[in-house]
């Protein structure tokens, strides 16, 4: 995703906040046996950082409606930089989780039937849970990625909303009985959440940043506490727009600068944050080891999510960033070559 709307500091920071609460939240899993008096969790986080999910798909909302609205938007610039955007630091997380199983660390639950892992691979749509259990919210991505793709070019931006609205609207009047290939889902209403902050960006440009953040942290509130339908949605559109809007230049300095950086590696944070959960817990579990005394219960989460976070940074420089560059070539490739086409001999 090398879309310069990707690269505002806001919407970066917005992406690493995302991916640390659901790691926060899957932090929990640390603490099956421990005495619940050693636990301190962040109120909130602990029962509702799952989330994070739903705003990434907001973000996800604007960044896609920034790229498909482009007047010289290309289909194939749009699916190559998707594919090597997506899968090949999936692929190494998949191919890491297979390598595990002889080691006896394995998922609990999960199947490693060869067609099983591989068209959870493709993270096309499935009725069940996904063979990497987390990569469940990028089968929706992607299908949403489809729909952007074919719909805005020939209908707009609107026309993506009015198409995401009818969907989301059948899904919560009328949920179907059948497997929609997660087009009918009212989750998809966080999608377009993102896209209307994109569609009408200069409409609440008048609105002080902090106010639009501060809007979207009580909407996620009331989604969390009150289950107010759409809450999640609506929070989401004002918390990315607060975020773009937010111009400041405290994000180049100090620990904003580093949550902002944190945003390029939020994708692999999302992804290793759980095999690097599973693992200790299958190691304690094979050597009967018991908990550690109760107080070192919060200072091993923090360690916990410091050692991802360092994780997922390599994961960036080492296999994301090359992979980005790697589809950024060969779509100025083929654009050069399109051009050398186009030209005349003898010109």
């Amino acid at each position: 995703m090398g879309d310069a709307n990707q690269r505002l500091p806001g919407l970066q920071a917005g992406r690493a906040l995302a991916a640390l609460a659901v790691a926060y939240f899957h932090s929990n899993m640390l603490f099956d046996g421990w005495p619940r008096d050693s636990i301190f969790a962040i109120p909130g986080l602990k029962e509702h950082g799952y989330l994070g999910v739903n705003f990434f798909f907001a973000i996800s909302g604007y960044v896609i409606a920034s790229v498909c609205s482009k007047a010289d938007f290309s289909l194939r610039e749009f699916v190559i930089k998707r594919i090597f955007r997506l899968y090949p630091v999936y692929w190494a997380v998949v191919l890491l989780t297979v390598l595990l199983k002889p080691l006896g660390l394995f998922l609990p639950g999960g199947s490693y039937k060869a067609g099983y892992i591989l068209y959870s691979m493709t993270l096309l749509p499935q009725e069940g849970r996904p063979f990497y259990w987390v990569t469940w919210s990028l089968e929706y991505e992607v299908v949403f990625y489809a729909l952007a793709a074919l719909i805005a070019p020939i209908l707009g931006l609107w026309g993506l909303a009015a198409t995401l609205l009818a969907l989301v609207a059948w899904a919560y009047v009328n949920p179907p009985d059948f497997f929609s290939f997660h087009l009918i889902a009212t989750i998809n209403s966080d999608f377009l959440a993102g896209i209307l902050a994109y569609m009408l960006r200069h409409s609440v440009s008048y609105v002080p940043a902090p106010v639009l953040i501060c809007a979207g942290l009580v909407g996620y509130c009331a989604a969390a506490g009150l289950q107010i339908p759409f809450s999640g949605a609506v929070a989401g559109f004002f918390l990315v727009s607060g975020l773009v809007a937010a111009n400041w230049s405290c994000w180049g300095r100090g620990p904003l600068k580093a949550l902002v950086k944190l945003g390029d590696a939020s994708y692999s944070l999302y992804l290793i944050h759980f095999i690097l959960l599973w693992i200790p817990a299958l190691i304690f579990g094979h050597l009967h080891i018991q908990p550690p005394p109760g107080w070192l219960a919060e200072p091993l989460r923090y360690a916990y999510l410091a050692f991802s976070v360092w994780v997922s940074l390599l994961m960036w420089t080492h296999i994301e960033k090359p992979m980005i560059d790697l589809g950024s070539r060969i779509v100025r490739k083929g654009q050069t070559g399109a051009v050398a086409q186009a030209i005349p001999n003898g010109l």
